[in-house]
């Protein structure tokens, strides 16, 4: 089917993303169904790789792993396809998380109780979870 074909030449799409924007077209599921399958056992479209971009994508946009998830489950990606692709990039998200924080508030030692919880709501609204966030928080500048 030539707008599957097209669809997954631009970039990976997860299977329920694909299905959905077919049937936004118009098309029936019982014509790409089969087609999809087919793509899928190819190995053309794979719901890992979708994964493994989802969490590139949000690791570079300075999101840590529990919005990434929650961006992986809105596209119906099994959590363990999630967890295979963090293992598979290997990345730190400890320094992410202090990064993002370095770059939204600076690096100084917070003794403001309330400037203390601004940071951490910040740090856990972009997906960072809690030991990340204790991280991020204990490193001050010398």
């Amino acid at each position: 089917m030539d707008s599957i074909t097209r669809m997954l030449s631009r970039r990976e799409h997860a299977f329920a993303e694909v299905v959905r924007k077919l049937q936004q077209k118009g098309f029936q599921s019982e014509a790409f169904l089969p087609v999809l399958d087919e793509f899928r056992e190819a190995g053309i479209q794979s719901d890992a790789r979708f994964a493994e971009m989802k969490v590139r994508a949000g690791f570079a946009k300075g999101h840590g792993p529990g919005r990434v998830k929650t961006d992986c489950q809105q596209w119906q990606i099994n959590e363990s396809l999630f967890e295979q692709a963090i293992r598979k990039n290997n990345l730190d998200w400890f320094e992410l998380a202090l990064q993002v924080r370095a770059k939204k508030f600076g690096i100084g030692l917070v003794t403001n109780r309330e400037q203390r919880y601004k940071q951490m709501r910040f740090l856990q609204y972009r997906g960072f979870y809690q030991d990340q966030i204790d991280y991020a928080m204990s490193v001050t500048e010398e």
